[in-house]
């Protein structure tokens, strides 16, 4: 089932224990709340008509909406995803009923792992990801299966040994063209 290559190793498989919230899902709903006191005020400085308020009030509860939807959307992709740490690559597989879909990063595309404990025995890898990164995969949480993606392993356990791993065997792993 999982599309490992003949002499490719299984190192580590485990699955999310929980959905963590970070702030980087949800300032989208700051950057509303900012339009909707902006808008706010210019209706009440400017007299706006009745009408213009609820067109504005319809607009951002439309778009408010939307953010919630993929937050909702992130929290059932991560429901049913599994990860596996292999001798060579890091493989997202996602079981879900459409269908299953493999991701994979080569470990020596990958920059050094970070480790973000969460207090429960669980904890989250992810891999320096830049400002531009971040941003990017926000836009395109429930995204093509062809849109690269932003690794990281939420709420693993033992994720400090599960981040040893991964960096051990980034360094030892050849770069393929």
């Amino acid at each position: 089932m999982y599309p490992l290559a003949e002499d490719e190793q299984l190192l580590w498989s485990g699955r999310p224990q929980r959905y963590v919230r970070r702030y980087r899902d949800y300032h989208y709903y700051v950057v509303v709340a900012i339009v909707i006191v902006a808008a706010s005020g210019l209706t009440a400085t400017l007299n706006l008509s009745y009408g213009v308020i609820l067109g504005w009030s319809v607009v951002l509860s439309m778009v408010l909406g939307s953010g919630h939807e993929r937050n909702r959307e992130r929290r059932g992709f991560i429901a049913v995803t599994t990860y596996l740490v292999t001798d060579r690559r890091l493989i997202f597989v996602s079981d879900s009923p459409p269908g299953i879909e493999f991701r994979w990063v080569q470990l020596s595309d990958l920059r050094p792992p970070r480790v973000r404990d969460h207090g429960d025995g669980t904890g989250t890898i992810d891999f320096h990801p830049t400002v531009r990164e971040c941003l990017r995969d926000q836009g395109f949480r429930s995204r093509p299966a062809w849109y690269p993606m932003l690794p990281e392993l939420m709420a693993v356990r033992d994720a400090a040994r599960v981040a040893d791993l991964i960096a051990r065997n980034a360094r030892r792993t050849p770069a393929v063209g």
